[in-house]
């Protein structure tokens, strides 16, 4: 799900309409209370935020950002920022080092638009190609009592919605298209996180130990927790495996 920040101009009606034209789904709000409102009850794989090469603008994006650790945010520059860009009190550079993830300037084009995206999607939900049925119709996996769906970014448990942020969601999607493998917290931060750099594997146990909690709170199943296993001096797996055994002998 995408969350597009940006004033009602021509920029943002052609965001929006590559968007609806690529099948993204999509939320748009004109300001950021507005945002504020729709982020504190959905969370949005990736936000396109409206850019402006000034201080506030740079600050109401650094906030942004703050607040949402697990989203991929991209500031695209307005029309009236690249008209004004001699006067400008902030650089490109600026919104980088405020943490955005990408940073679009100049003129709309559809192409280039569109790819950066998906590129971004692919990051928040990997490799989500392989998820399609034959007939090119459903983008899903069921395995076990697990149902992921990339349509409308969302997990069931035997039925039950789970509750996931953008990166649990990809964390755990990315565990059911690989049941009981096992991985390393290295091979994790660079499969879901997109990085691997030592002395971030603290990241890694933190986001397991949410999501067990998570799926140990779901009423349709006992002691969900244990489909993430700990592999004792390698790393995590889901263990579908183990877990139905244990199921059918109880």
């Amino acid at each position: 799900m995408i969350l597009i920040i940006y004033s009602g101009n021509k920029f943002q009606q052609n965001i929006s309409q590559c968007l609806s034209k690529h099948k993204f789904l999509y939320d748009a709000v004109s300001n950021f209370q507005s945002a504020e409102s729709l982020l504190k009850a959905q969370q949005y794989s990736l936000i396109i935020v409206e850019s402006a090469r000034n201080e506030l603008c740079l600050q109401r994006i650094k906030t942004l950002v703050d607040a949402n650790a697990e989203s991929w945010v991209v500031a695209v520059e307005s029309d009236m920022a690249i008209a004004d860009s001699a006067y400008a009190e902030v650089d490109e550079a600026s919104y980088y080092e405020a943490g955005v993830d990408d940073y679009l300037i100049g003129a709309f084009e559809e192409r280039m638009f569109t790819a950066r995206i998906r590129s971004h999607m692919r990051r928040s939900m990997p490799n989500q190609e392989i998820l399609r049925t034959n007939d090119g119709g459903e983008e899903c996996t069921e395995i076990g009592p697990l149902k992921v769906d990339l349509r409308y970014h969302s997990v069931t448990i035997n039925g039950q919605i789970l509750a996931l942020t953008a990166r649990e969601f990809t964390l755990l999607n990315y565990f059911c298209r690989h049941p009981n493998q096992v991985f390393s917290r290295n091979q994790l931060l660079s499969e879901v996180w997109g990085y691997n750099h030592e002395g971030y594997e603290h990241t890694v146990n933190t986001h397991i130990n949410r999501l067990r909690s998570k799926l140990d709170k779901v009423n349709s199943i006992e002691n969900g927790g244990q489909l993430v296993q700990t592999v004792w001096g390698v790393g995590y797996k889901l263990n579908i495996n183990g877990y139905t055994a244990k199921a059918l002998s109880a």
